[in-house]
């Protein structure tokens, strides 16, 4: 059994968790046998309550929790400025519709 995952192991991962919803039968069971690799149940729950905290840190504004073992300030400032350029581009948009 391994504890590392591979970028492939991750991707099936992430496809079995979106084909394998909550209420599924046996959805760890199913998760673990997609995965492969000789990711156990128990395995496939940790890695998903890992994802679950990252989550949790990046959506309270935390950066991404894996850049460097900590949230990044360059990751906060990356954030803000990409939600600045959003917001500046829908104004502009805005402004360039024509007036009814």
């Amino acid at each position: 059994m391994s504890s590392s995952w591979s970028f492939s192991e991750n991707e099936r991962f992430e496809r079995a968790l979106a084909t394998y919803e909550e209420g599924t039968p046996q959805r760890w069971e199913r998760i673990a046998a997609a995965v492969g690799g000789g990711k156990s149940v128990d395995a496939v729950r940790r890695h998903y309550a890992r994802l679950a905290v990252d989550i949790g840190g990046i959506e309270a504004g935390g950066g991404d929790p894996n850049a460097n073992g900590t949230a990044s300030s360059s990751n906060n400032n990356s954030t803000k400025n990409r939600r600045d350029n959003d917001s500046s581009s829908r104004a502009n948009m805005n402004n360039n519709q024509p007036q009814t």
